[in-house]
């Protein structure tokens, strides 16, 4: 008898103790606060954003209240731009302008969303471009309104529950333990992140978006979140790696995020900056039949086509999820998925359906 329970015995304490680990790692919610970004005094009347209608090549035109260190200065002449301000100006409307899965437009935010296909006719990619006349128009949300680990909701969800216009996944700060996350001016954790095991990040690069609206690929190993902040951090992203960098593409052709599908292919989840307020969000599909996916060279390439300064990868593969509402929490029933974000749950052709994240990236009042 005893050789019988002795057995189950370690059986069972072995079972239990991998239910745990696994409730513990993916499940249970950790170092959970709720984060009320309502009152947000980031932008105030001292440090008023950029002028979107200035002349890219005359600086004296810029908003003089911005005012970033010494170690962030803005030079306009870099950043690509082939509109006049007239036409600038004629991109925003008086009104509410909405097309479903194409357009938004209104006195402050211009958005315009186009469907695409690769060179290789094997993936399908979506490009949002978007301008805007304030930076506090880029926000950022978090799952369930919750910091912490294990939290999660999906991206409709929570752009729905801001009366958010157009959103998209964000980096997951809540699969990692560690890595710098700013939202909407708020530093919510400064701990660098890991640089071995299985969930680190291979380059550990953020991204920080700035109040001037500029956007700088940094390593958390050589940059102080305190220096990032210090600059006027409006965002920080703790994902990468970066895509562009200065103009440049700044991954290799076999480059890719330690968890990524083989052979690199997969659905992405991109940002870049064109110029200050004007942005592109880019989500491609993959894991279906006619959608392979596609990988981060391959990606860094469609975002220097669309004159990217800067650009940098968030999360990708099921949770890559691109989506458009009519600003008014879907109200009318408008608004739905741009992409088909894919979950490998039924076979090879795999299942549309969203997978809950941490955060999610959004434009919206």
């Amino acid at each position: 008898m005893k050789k019988i329970i002795i057995p189950i015995i370690f059986l069972l304490v072995g079972s239990s103790f991998v239910t745990y680990s696994f409730l513990d790692s993916f499940i249970i919610p950790k170092n959970a606060k709720k984060v009320n970004f309502s009152n947000n005094d980031f932008f105030n009347e001292s440090s008023s954003p950029i002028n979107v209608s200035s002349s890219f090549n005359d600086q004296s035109q810029m908003s003089s209240s911005i005012e970033p260190s010494s170690e962030h200065v803005t030079d306009l002449s870099v950043y690509y731009e082939d509109l006049s301000k007239e036409e600038i100006d004629a991109l925003f409307t008086p009104e509410v302008v909405f097309e479903e899965r194409k357009h938004y437009s209104d006195p402050d935010i211009y958005i315009d969303i186009t469907t695409h296909r690769n060179a290789d006719d094997t993936t399908t990619y979506y490009v949002a471009d978007i301008r805007l006349k304030e930076l506090k128009y880029f926000k950022t949300a978090l799952a369930n309104d919750t910091f912490g680990e294990n939290v999660e909701e999906r991206t409709s969800d929570i752009c729905k529950r801001n009366k958010g216009i157009l959103a998209i996944n964000g980096d997951y700060y809540g699969a990692q333990e560690a890595g710098y996350v700013v939202r909407n001016g708020k530093v919510l954790r400064s701990s660098v992140s890991r640089s071995h095991g299985q969930n680190s990040r291979a380059k550990a690069e953020d991204l920080a978006i700035y109040r001037d609206g500029t956007f700088e690929i940094f390593s958390e190993k050589e940059v102080s979140l305190d220096t990032i902040v210090n600059k006027g951090a409006w965002q920080v992203f703790s994902f990468g790696p970066g895509l562009i960098k200065e103009g440049k593409i700044a991954v290799s052709e076999k480059e890719e995020v330690g968890t990524a599908l083989a052979e690199g292919k997969n659905q992405r989840t991109a940002i870049g900056i064109i110029s200050p307020l004007h942005y592109v969000f880019v989500v491609n599909d993959g894991r279906l039949t006619n959608e392979r996916g596609m990988p981060l060279f391959e990606l860094a390439n469609i975002m220097k086509d669309l004159h990217c300064y800067n650009a940098y990868n968030l999360d990708g593969g099921g949770s890559s999820t691109m989506y458009f509402d009519d600003g008014t929490g879907n109200a009318n029933g408008y608004g739905h998925l741009i992409n088909k974000p894919t979950q490998n749950v039924y076979g090879s052709t795999g299942a549309i359906e969203q997978r809950t994240v941490s955060d999610i990236v959004y434009i919206g009042k």
